[in-house]
Formats: C-alpha cells, sequence, structure tokens
C-alpha cells in the first residue's frame, strides 16, 4: 500500500491494513461492492436503470454562480451494449433538497423518461423537455432559462483499482505498487465502461434563495423509485457498500434520511469500529486521517444521516462538494483506519481514464463500440477539454486554497464523498 504522507515503519504492515479491510468488509458485511455506489444492494442488482453509481456536484468551470449535478446509473456499461441501454421509462430519478435541516425534503426535481424523451418537473412552473443525446452524437443540451440539462451515455468518472483490492481479499499478499503484486501495474477497474447520466447546471441562487452564490447552505440526497416504491438512494458514496451490513442494504436504499439515526447509525458506527480493530495488532498507532483524530463515533456521527450538507461560502469541494476529478478512495480509507495524515492511503489510480470536457455536460466522452461511431466534440466548443487533473490521491482536502479547518470541525458536513445534488426552485407548502 501506498501512503503518500509518510512512511510506515514497514511495506508488510501497510499490506495488512488492505487485508484487514478487505477481509473484515467482504467477510464479515458481506459487501456487493462494485464502486462507489455501483450494485451496493441485491434490490438494485437486476435493475440497472435505478441502481445509483455516483453523484457528483460542482460550481461550473464555465461560471462560478452556477452548481453542476451529474446522477449516474446504468453502472458498468460495455461499449458493446451502448445501444440497448437507456434510461428506464418507469423509473423516477429525484433529487431532493432540505433547507431547514429537519431532514424532509422542501423541494424535489424529479426526472422522467419516455423512450429518448424527458420532463424534468420541479425547477419552476413549467417542466423542461428534452431529448436523450444518441452514443457517438454531440451532447443534445437543453438550456430553459438558464438551467442546462443533458442526458446520456458518459464515461464512468469513477475511479479505483477495484481488482486489486479484490486481489487481497481472493490471496492476501504484500503489495508493492498501489494494492498490486510486484511486477503489476494498478488499473481503473471503471476504464472503459459507460453510465447513463443526467446532468443539470442552473444558478446556486435558485437553490439556495440568496443574494448571492456564495452564501447558503443546503443538506441533499438522490433517490430513484418506481411508483411508490423507492430503488435506491445516495447522498454519500460507500456508506451503504462498506458499513451497512448485508442483511441491511436493501433496507437503507428504501429508507430516508429522517430514520438514518436510529436505525443505521450504530451499524455504521459498529462496522467502523470493527475495521480499526482488525488493523489494530499490525498497525502503528492511529494517527489521524484527512479529516484528523476522529473516533468512530464522530465518524458515524457524521456519515449517518446520509445527506449532503453544502456550504456555498466553502469551496465546493470535496467534503462540501464533489468534483470529477476528486480521487475519494484514498481519502476515504485514511478516514475509515483514521491513519495516513491529509493524504490518506492509496491505491495508486488518482485520475480518471480520459479527460473531462471544459464545457457542460462535463463528463468525458463515452467509449464507443469499434463499430460504432467516435463522438464528436460538443458543438461550440472547439473539442476543448479539461486537462486530466494532477495525481494528488487527496481528493481536495489539501488544494491550495481548501478550507480545511472548517472540514476538520465536522459541522454535519459529508465526510466520504459530498455528491450534493439540490436543484429545486419549486418548494414544500409551509406546515
Amino acid at each position: 500500500m501506498h501512503v503518500r504522507t509518510r512512511r510506515w515503519s514497514s511495506l508488510g504492515g501497510s499490506a495488512l491494513a488492505v487485508i484487514g479491510i478487505a477481509l473484515l468488509a467482504f467477510a464479515l458485511f458481506g459487501l456487493r461492492a462494485e464502486g462507489a455506489d455501483h450494485k451496493d444492494s441485491p434490490s438494485v442488482e437486476g435493475d440497472a436503470g435505478a441502481d445509483i453509481t455516483d453523484v457528483y456536484a460542482f460550481r461550473s468551470p464555465t461560471n462560478p454562480n452556477n452548481l453542476v449535478v451529474a446522477l449516474d446509473v446504468n453502472p458498468l456499461t460495455p461499449p458493446s451494449a451502448n445501444a440497448n441501454t437507456n434510461f428506464a421509462s418507469g423509473v423516477d430519478y429525484r433529487i431532493h433538497v432540505d433547507n431547514n435541516g429537519d431532514l424532509n425534503a422542501d423541494a424535489t426535481v424529479v426526472v422522467k423518461f419516455t423512450g429518448n424523451d424527458f420532463t424534468v418537473s420541479g425547477l419552476g412552473n413549467t417542466p423542461i423537455t428534452g431529448k436523450v443525446t444518441p452514443a457517438g452524437t454531440a451532447p443534445m443540451v437543453t438550456d430553459a432559462g438558464g438551467i442546462k440539462v443533458f442526458a446520456g451515455l458518459r464515461d464512468d468518472p469513477f475511479f479505483f483499482d477495484l481488482t486489486g483490492f479484490k486481489a487481497f481479499v481472493a490471496g492476501p499478499y504484500t503489495p508493492a505498487n498501489g494494492l498490486r503484486q510486484s511486477g503489476q501495474t494498478p488499473a481503473d477497474t471503471f476504464a472503459g465502461t459507460n453510465v447513463s447520466a443526467i446532468v443539470i447546471e442552473l444558478p446556486i441562487t435558485a437553490l439556495t434563495g440568496a443574494a448571492n452564490a456564495n452564501t447558503g447552505t443546503i443538506k441533499a440526497w438522490v433517490s430513484t423509485a418506481r411508483g411508490s416504491n423507492q430503488v435506491d438512494r445516495m447522498a454519500i458514496p460507500a456508506i451503504n457498500t462498506a458499513l451497512i451490513p448485508s442483511t441491511s442494504k436493501n433496507a437503507f436504499n428504501q429508507a430516508s434520511p429522517s430514520g438514518d439515526v436510529a436505525t443505521f447509525r450504530p451499524m455504521a458506527q459498529a462496522s467502523v469500529t470493527g475495521l480499526r480493530d482488525a488493523v489494530k495488532s499490525v498497525l502503528p498507532a492511529e494517527d489521524g486521517g484527512p479529516l484528523g483524530k476522529l473516533t468512530p463515533e464522530q465518524v458515524a456521527g457524521a456519515l449517518i444521516p446520509d445527506v449532503v450538507t453544502i456550504d456555498f461560502s466553502k469551496d465546493v469541494v470535496f467534503p462540501n462538494g464533489r468534483r470529477l476529478q476528486d480521487d475519494v478512495i484514498d481519502a476515504a480509507l485514511g478516514i475509515v483506519l483514521n491513519r495516513g495524515g491529509a493524504k490518506g492511503v492509496g491505491d495508486a489510480v488518482n485520475a480518471n481514464d480520459k479527460a473531462f470536457l471544459g464545457t457542460f455536460p462535463y463528463l468525458a466522452e463515452p467509449f464507443m463500440a469499434a463499430a460504432q461511431a467516435s463522438p464528436t466534440a460538443t458543438a461550440g466548443a472547439s473539442g476543448t477539454t479539461m486537462p486530466v487533473p494532477p495525481k494528488t490521491g487527496n481528493a481536495g482536502l489539501t488544494d491550495e486554497g481548501s478550507s480545511l479547518g472548517w472540514q476538520l470541525a465536522l459541522g454535519g458536513g459529508a465526510l466520504l464523498i459530498v455528491a450534493g445534488s439540490a436543484l429545486v426552485v419549486r418548494r414544500r407548502p409551509s406546515r
């Protein structure tokens, strides 16, 4: 295992840390984890169109007064399946926003699909309609009064050496490069696969009602539902995959944040405690992870209820938002183990497999099968792309200008990933 802040006393000790994580997580909790939130429970295994894989929230690179939210489903889509992959017509894709801290949605955006047409409600009195972009064509962007919407296939922006991680479970060994054995190269397990993405950009003041884009706070989460039955939900990735026992994963996905503290916080705290106990005898003493020295109770208290808090007076970067380039895996391991310092513990996969676009919808173009045409550049973008980010591996925690001090204080903010999704003008009626 590679630790980027300081060298532990032995490579073998750091290897055992990863082994401990893997064995405990898979053996005790029966993890189905395929990624941040990919295939995280039995209820979504056969319902890819309702399986939320990741959520991202960041200030627009072209207009910092706007927030961009990306909601991804259809995990691990191979290019050969592009033509047969779409959003589910019977699923409501929902973005919930709480403006008063009571863990009930004050506003909800709902996106529905009928074939290649979509309708977005909850962003004002008039629904927004548009078309799903066919794979291999320039993004079809709907612009309605300053609100941009895109729906279509994109390269999966999540990156993680899941294959290397799983190898430790099958047969523990001393890693020489990231999580890999000598002679092997760490690899992004999600490289070359696609997801179906809903991307929305709108003025931050439309979410907060504040005078400008640099004030106001929201709490948010997303969910999918078939009729009245909720299928999946997500705010902070890795909560269900890593901290909820297998027997409760379906229940977690079908629950709401208002009941999380009573039902799921004890489970999360026990999981964090168990993970730390599993490596206690083989690692140096806990020295604090990316967010400082936190007890299992503090970690569980910050992660549960599973909602994202975004304070727009701070940088909208992890953990006060999630940029596409944020490498959250290293930080997540460091936080849970309470080790590794500001940069956490590394898997040596620190950037996406494709450069992100410099213009809306920002997610990289999807991978195409050999017989399919290559995607064309975004209209008006002249092929401009965002450079592949520096391989810092710290998820932005130590970027110059980041507000680490307030992050250390937690203040109800998310720890592993803030995937804040919040886009609504229509409010819940006052009670």
